[in-house]
């Protein structure tokens, strides 16, 4: 990566998995007592929901003997039951809590994550040197927005270039064919949190409406390398939309990127919101499509020859510096709970 002039290298993406909150489930995905294996950050996991409705992330593997929690392993109240041998761990810490041999159950516990469950979202923290979040990714007023439209698709790439879209001002023309982009709000950082605003002007000819073009506005919110929050408003029309763009690595090289839209309009028709959030959505994975091919097969370049017009490119991968860390030895990244003393 490179600084503002283009002259220091910071990191490498597709080599590691950076620091951040990630999407790693859609809330309705995940019934109660479900145990779901997972693949995320180059690690089997186990997504689970406890029988008070918790969310949980956890190392996949029973530290006893090895099971693989989600395979014969169930949930027991707010517990994670093993389905080799029956021993028990708690969600909160992830410490075995029973055996079914009548015995103290040993010091041993599981890797748990940090977990926060918002606007319809399952958020893991991962830091591979088992740090605890230092920085929170801020819920969403939903009143008055149509439920979200989703979608989620799997390719080779890397957080950091999915989230570059939001600063690179030259491909939508090229890509995306807006007639014009111009920046509105110069792009700013604050800790782990990226802003900026831009406005496009989108020609009518591409939906067979004449040669006038239409000019759409965008805010944009970046907190970490995995969570992306678009508001877009066409003035003349009066119309709001929300994305979310949400890449996961599942490891350094490859990533689930799940698709959010809701939709907000001024005009009070029952359904409306619902029905323009659908063809809005479509539209909005369609442009995403036209970024993919790029993303799949385009090679890093660590110091670019950045031209005026690009975008605060230079700016954004200085910020992006911050996510990466080295592992620890043991890789062991989430949660550890504390060791339980054998009487």
């Amino acid at each position: 990566m490179i600084t503002d002039d283009t002259s220091e290298t910071v990191g490498e993406p597709y080599t590691a998995v950076p620091e951040g909150w990630y999407c790693v489930a859609f809330s309705h995905e995940l019934a109660p007592r479900e145990v779901r294996a997972l693949r995320y950050f180059g690690r089997d996991l186990v997504l689970y929901r406890t029988a008070s409705g918790i969310a949980r992330l956890a190392g996949a593997y029973c530290p006893h003997l090895g099971a693989h929690f989600a395979h014969g392993g169930r949930i027991e109240g707010e517990l994670l039951r093993c389905g080799f041998h029956g021993f028990c761990f708690d969600a909160e810490r992830g410490a075995c809590v029973s055996t079914p041999y009548g015995h103290r159950p040993p010091a041993t516990g599981l890797v748990m994550y940090h977990v926060r469950e918002m606007h319809g979202l399952v958020l893991a923290y991962f830091h591979p040197q088992d740090v605890a979040p230092t920085w929170e990714v801020p819920d969403l007023d939903t009143d008055g927005w149509s439920a979200m439209a989703t979608d989620r698709l799997e390719f080779r790439g890397h957080p950091q270039e999915t989230s570059e879209n939001s600063v690179d001002l030259g491909h939508f023309t090229i890509v995306h064919g807006f007639v014009a982009c111009r920046s509105t709000v110069p792009v700013a950082t604050h800790g782990a949190t990226l802003t900026a605003s831009y406005e496009v002007d989108v020609s009518l000819r591409r939906f067979g409406l004449g040669r006038a073009s239409m000019r759409a506005c965008f805010d944009v919110w970046v907190h970490g390398l995995g969570y992306s929050r678009v508001d877009s408003v066409v003035p003349a029309l009066g119309l709001r939309a929300r994305h979310l763009v949400l890449s996961t690595p599942i490891d350094a090289s490859h990533v689930h990127l799940r698709l959010t839209t809701s939709q907000r309009t001024p005009w009070p028709v029952p359904g409306l919101a619902r029905a323009m959030c659908s063809v809005t959505h479509r539209m909005y994975r369609g442009e995403v499509e036209q970024d993919l091919k790029f993303w799949e097969n385009k090679r890093y370049v660590a110091r670019p020859a950045l031209a005026k017009g690009d975008g605060p490119i230079g700016t954004y991968r200085k910020w992006c510096r911050q996510f990466y860390h080295p592992p620890t030895p043991t890789e062991s990244s989430g949660r550890r709970s504390p060791a339980l003393r054998m009487a």
